[in-house]
C-alpha cells in the first residue's frame, strides 16, 4: 500500500471509549523475540492489563493522566483505529491517549475531584477508522508521526508557553504543572530556567550575544545537582533572579567566551557558544561538584584551565587521598579526632542554654570519654 493514498481508508467516527482497546502488539513494544498476539486475544481482560501496564511502567503515562486530568481529552489528532470485532475497535496510533483516558475516574491522582467537563471529554472519542487490509497499518501510522511527523519544541518554547500560562491565569507551580503532565519541581525547573535566561539576555554584559541555544543551561541550572552553582550566583526565588550579578556574568562569559583581542574599530569580539567552555549542560553537574568538593580546582576552571582537566585533578587527588587512607589506617582517627575537637570547641552556648539540647551533648560527650578511657 502506498502512503500516498492513505487517506482513501481513513474515515471519521465517534466512538464510546469502551469500544476502543489498545493494541497488545504495539510496535513499541515489539522486540527481536516478539511473540505475536492473535486479533482473538485483543480484547481479554490480562491482554489488556498487560498492554497498559507496559505502557504506563515505559512510556510515561502517568504525565499525560495528569494532564487530561486538567484538560480533558484534546481531540488535536485523531486516534486513529482498526475495527477487529463487532463494536471493537483496536488502538492503531494514540495508545499512549487512550491509555491514560482509561485510567481516569473520578479523583485524580493528585487526590482533587475531576471535573465534569473533563469527564464528559472522555466520554466519546473522536477517531479516524482505518478501512484497509495492511497488517502493518499501525508501524505505518505511527512511523509518519514520530519519523517525519510533529516537530518537537525547543525547550526555550516549551519554557515560554508554561510562563506565559502562569502570568496569564494567575496559575502556581503545581497549577501550571499539571495543565502540562510535569511535577511542581519539573515546572519550576522549566520556568525559573526561563526567568534566569531572560535575566541574562535583557541584563547582563552578554546582552548581544545569549540566545536561545543557551537556555538548557540555564535549565539545568535548577535541578538539585546544580544547587551549588545556582547558590554561587544567589538565586532569589521571590524576585526569580540572581543577586550577584558578577558570578551571572562570569557564569555567561563560559557559555559565550570572548576573544582576547579587539576588531579594527576597537570594538570587543562577540562571545561564541560554539567555543564555550562547557560543552553540554550535563557538565553543569561535574562544575557543581567541584565548587563544592574541590573549590581550588574550581577556582582553576574560573582562571581558564579546561573543565575536563579540572575534573582529571580532582579524581587523580581523591586517588591519592584514599590510597594513603589504605596505606595508614590510622589516618581516618587522626582526621576524626580532628574534626571532633573542632566540633566540641565551637558548640554554641546558646545551644547549651536549652536543657534538652544540653543533656544529649553532654550524654554524648559520655560516650566518647567512655571509649577514651577504654582506649587508654
Amino acid at each position: 500500500m502506498s502512503t500516498n493514498s492513505l487517506h482513501q481508508f481513513l474515515s471519521p467516527v465517534e466512538l464510546s471509549l469502551n469500544q476502543i482497546y489498545l493494541d497488545p502488539n504495539n510496535p513499541r513494544f515489539t522486540e527481536a523475540a516478539w511473540d505475536y498476539i492473535p486479533e482473538s486475544d485483543w480484547s481479554k481482560p490480562d491482554v489488556q492489563e498487560m498492554a497498559q501496564r507496559r505502557l504506563v511502567n515505559d512510556f510515561g503515562i502517568e504525565k499525560l493522566r495528569m494532564n487530561m486530568e486538567v484538560n480533558g481529552f484534546l481531540p488535536i489528532d485523531r486516534v486513529i483505529v482498526k475495527q477487529f470485532s463487532e463494536d471493537k475497535y483496536v488502538v492503531l496510533e494514540g495508545n499512549r491517549r487512550i491509555c491514560a483516558a482509561k485510567m481516569i475516574g473520578t479523583v485524580a491522582i493528585d487526590g482533587s475531584a475531576i471535573s465534569e467537563s473533563v469527564q464528559s471529554s472522555l466520554t466519546t472519542i473522536p477517531c479516524l477508522v482505518y478501512t484497509g487490509t495492511d497488517s502493518d497499518a499501525a508501524w505505518i501510522f505511527q512511523g509518519l508521526r514520530h519519523i517525519s511527523g510533529v516537530v518537537e519544541w525547543s525547550a526555550f518554547n516549551k519554557a515560554k508557553l508554561l510562563v506565559e500560562q502562569m502570568e496569564k491565569e494567575n496559575l502556581n507551580l503545581t497549577e501550571v504543572g499539571r495543565r502540562f503532565g510535569l511535577t511542581a519541581h519539573g515546572a519550576g525547573q522549566w520556568v525559573r530556567g526561563y526567568y534566569a535566561f531572560n535575566q541574562g539576555r535583557e541584563s547582563s554584559d552578554h546582552i548581544n550575544e545569549i540566545d536561545e541555544r543557551s537556555y538548557p543551561y540555564f535549565q539545568e541550572l535548577f535541578g538539585r545537582s546544580s544547587a551549588p552553582l545556582r547558590e554561587w550566583m544567589e538565586w532569589d526565588d521571590d524576585q526569580f533572579e540572581f543577586t550577584n550579578k558578577l558570578n551571572l556574568d562570569e557564569f555567561i562569559s563560559w557559555l559565550y567566551p570572548r576573544a582576547n583581542s579587539e576588531s579594527d574599530a576597537g570594538a570587543m569580539k562577540k562571545g561564541d557558544f560554539d567555543a564555550r567552555r562547557i560543552a553540554r549542560r550535563d557538565d553543569l553537574r561535574q562544575l557543581a561538584q567541584l565548587l563544592v568538593r574541590e573549590p581550588d580546582f574550581f577556582e582553576q576552571f574560573r582562571s581558564g584551565v579546561q573543565l575536563e582537566a579540572c575534573q582529571a585533578l580532582a579524581i587523580s587527588r581523591q586517588h591519592e587521598q584514599a590510597a594513603k587512607r589504605t596505606a595508614d589506617p590510622l589516618a581516618d582517627l587522626f582526621d576524626a579526632v580532628d574534626v571532633c575537637v573542632k566540633a566540641i570547641s565551637n558548640v554554641p552556648y546558646k545551644a547549651m542554654k536549652d536543657d534538652a539540647t544540653s543533656a544529649r551533648v553532654l550524654a554524648e560527650l559520655e560516650r566518647l570519654e567512655q571509649a577514651i578511657t577504654d582506649f587508654k
